[in-house]
């Protein structure tokens, strides 16, 4: 089976692809398939030349659930009818698949949340609409560092259980092939968490400079409407002064 590939993601390019085994029916068992993960949707063709014109299955991946099965199987369900059972070649392959829909589900999820805040913030004339998208964005890419610390978390438990048993333990051939799996798991969360904090950083320092502007703006505006009431303040002190000295006398 065909090594995965991992692309950085963007709007134009998916964020996985590659070769895997997906369950058909019991007469065919499972069948060679290629897999696109892009945009929060996981599809999969017979070949690559079908992505121009057939698309034979996709699964969205927000409010999917993803388990594993064992070493090499895990299976995406949508609670609904769309049930994926799929096997990559090895545990290393499976976790960077199962690790990349981890992180593809979180941002579709955020990314409905994301629309649904932003049409309540239409609806109440929210001021500064760019510099809501800045916080949006500077937001999804931390819950980004947030998923991939659980996911090292979770991996860095499984490594030191592993190395605790290779202590103890008299199979060590067994035991040093475990433990070289999970560390390997572990360095896939671990650059997963690198690439995020990469990202994070960069979309921060890009921000930076348009984020001040926009304060500035702000400050900029905020000092016009206060001379503006304060130049309507004095024009109407003038105004009273004005009425009080021309009103008739009384006798």
């Amino acid at each position: 089976m065909a090594e995965s590939q991992v692309k950085t993601s963007n709007h134009s390019e998916p964020e996985m692809k590659g070769w895997l085994l997906k369950w058909t029916n019991y007469l065919k068992g499972y069948q060679r398939r290629w897999f696109v993960l892009s945009n929060g949707v996981l599809s999969y063709y017979r070949n690559q030349a079908e992505m121009a014109h057939t698309c034979r299955g996709t699964i969205s991946l927000h409010g999917a659930l993803i388990h594993t099965v064992d070493s090499c199987t895990f299976v995406i369900t949508n609670g609904g009818t769309q049930t994926f059972h799929i096997k990559a070649a090895n545990e290393v392959e499976r976790q960077s698949w199962v690790t990349a829909l981890e992180l593809a589900k979180a941002k579709a999820i955020r990314a409905m949340e994301s629309d649904e805040e932003e049409d309540d913030s239409n609806a109440h004339s929210v001021p500064s609409e760019e510099m809501n998208t800045v916080l949006r964005d500077l937001s999804s890419r931390l819950e980004n560092l947030k998923t991939c610390y659980e996911l090292i978390s979770k991996h860095g438990t499984a490594l030191q259980r592993a190395l605790t048993d290779v202590e103890s333990g008299d199979d060590l051939t067994n035991r040093s092939k475990i433990v070289s799996e999970r560390a390997t798991l572990f360095r896939i969360s671990s650059n997963a968490m690198i690439n995020a904090c990469s990202d994070y950083l960069v979309t921060a320092q890009n921000q930076g400079h348009k984020w001040s502007k926009m304060l500035q703006h702000e400050r900029d505006q905020r000092q016009h409407l206060e001379e503006m009431v304060e130049q309507l303040a004095r024009q109407h002190s003038h105004l009273e002064q004005a009425a009080h000295r021309h009103r008739p006398s009384k006798y």
